[in-house]
């Protein structure tokens, strides 16, 4: 009886080893092969407004121009459970100053 439940202590042990390294794995293959930004991040004008591909970033809902802009990580459910959030991409978040209607752009693509 006791051959048996060592076999599936070492089964179970060595099925946890396969899973810790799948999950090493990925997290390395994540920090190596990240893809590089598209473009420059938004930075604003000495007015506070915002350019992207060459236009004039405005608001859809007032027509507003002048933009706070905000990072914010775009959260993996595996990355977050290991608590390694920083590999994951993130985006930049314009926030109208007049109706705070928000407009996301992608970093990576």
């Amino acid at each position: 009886m006791e051959s048996g439940s060592s076999i599936f202590l070492a089964v179970v042990f060595g099925m946890f080893l396969l899973l810790l390294f799948l999950v090493l794995a990925f997290i390395i293959f994540r920090a190596v092969v990240r893809k590089p930004s598209k473009g420059a991040p938004l930075i604003p004008d000495q007015e506070g407004h915002f350019e992207v591909v060459g236009k004039r970033v405005s608001c859809s809902h007032c027509q507003g121009t002048k933009f706070t802009a905000k990072e914010f990580l775009l959260n993996t459910w595996l990355l977050s459970l290991l608590r390694i959030d920083w590999l994951d991409a993130s985006a930049t978040v314009l926030s109208c100053e007049k109706c705070g209607q928000q407009i996301w752009f992608a970093q990576d693509a």
